[in-house]
């Protein structure tokens, strides 16, 4: 390996047998950087932008769908939203429930809304609401709507299927016994 760097180098002709190192010739390193520019844009307000995956920067297909997967807001809220923002956004919830953990879920007429501190972990819209407004996109909540606008699902449970895009997921809860469909719900699918 050293003899092969040597001739490589030059310091090592490859017309002798042994190493020589010519006296005429003074020996250089040569080293090649690449170097890139990079510009920084500075942040001025604390706005959460989400992550948008297209065809183009996806690593790969999850589904045969045309959405574009990005999974973050069900029923005009955000998985970003905190709860004064749903407050805002919503008003008053009709119920608010507790569970042993102390976590709290408000709901609504429309939609559920899962909150551990003052973060959503879930949103939620049963079956009964009868449409879901996805990332601005309108679907009927029906099996066959749901997989004609998103696609194959990425997987199945007992429960329900549902989609992926690594960030957050977006699930389709059926009854086990019947297969009837009972929400459809987005939540973060890192922390599940």
């Amino acid at each position: 390996m050293i003899t092969l760097m040597m001739l490589l180098a030059g310091i090592l002709s490859p017309y002798s047998g042994s190493a020589q190192v010519s006296d005429a010739t003074p020996v250089q390193a040569v080293t090649t950087v690449q170097s890139a520019d990079y510009e920084a844009t500075p942040v001025f307000h604390t706005e959460v932008a989400t992550p948008k995956l297209t065809a183009s920067t996806a690593v790969y297909s999850t589904t045969d769908s045309v959405y574009d997967e990005q999974y973050s807001q069900l029923n005009g809220i955000s998985l970003a939203d905190t709860r004064e923002d749903v407050l805002r956004i919503k008003g008053k919830p009709s119920h608010i429930v507790e569970n042993e953990l102390g976590d709290q879920e408000y709901q609504y007429q429309d939609v559920n809304i899962g909150f551990q501190d003052q973060w959503i972990t879930y949103i939620s819209v049963p079956a009964k609401v009868g449409t879901i407004t996805l990332d601005g996109q309108k679907i009927t909540l029906g099996r066959d709507e749901i997989r004609k606008a998103l696609g194959k699902p990425d997987f199945s449970a007992e429960d329900g299927e549902g989609y992926t895009n690594g960030l957050s997921a977006l699930k389709v809860f059926t009854d086990s016994q019947t297969g009837a469909l009972r929400s459809v719900d987005i939540f973060d699918a890192t922390s599940e």
